[in-house]
């Protein structure tokens, strides 16, 4: 995986080798740090030293999203076996708080 900064023309390569199956990245809003989600783990880097900072642990089969806080210090994880998972990431590399759901409903309305 590369990471180019097209302002500065700069290609940056933060992982020696292959963290896993790699299911969905995320940025952090205001600080130089990567989320890369593998199907059970979701890595924390530090861009500017090119470092691992964490390793979360959902605790779930698959993970299928995440989202950060715009603010940075929350993050959500959606997973494949109907659980999401709210991490603080200033306190724990375990979730804060696990939710179940049975049914994921859409609602498309026209106009």
């Amino acid at each position: 995986m590369l990471i180019h900064k097209l302002s500065t023309k700069s290609t940056q390569r933060p992982f020696r080798k292959k963290p896993g199956d790699v299911q969905v990245v995320e940025f952090h809003p205001s600080k130089p740090i990567f989320f890369l989600a593998t199907k059970r783990h979701v890595r924390v880097y530090d861009l500017q030293r090119q470092r691992l900072l964490k390793t979360l642990q959902p605790g779930v089969k698959w993970v299928s999203s995440i989202s950060v806080h715009p603010g940075g210090d929350n993050l959500i994880i959606g997973s494949y076996d109907r659980r999401v998972c709210w991490f603080d990431l200033d306190f724990s590399t375990r979730p804060y708080k696990i939710l179940r759901y049975k049914y994921l409903a859409l609602v498309h309305r026209t106009a």
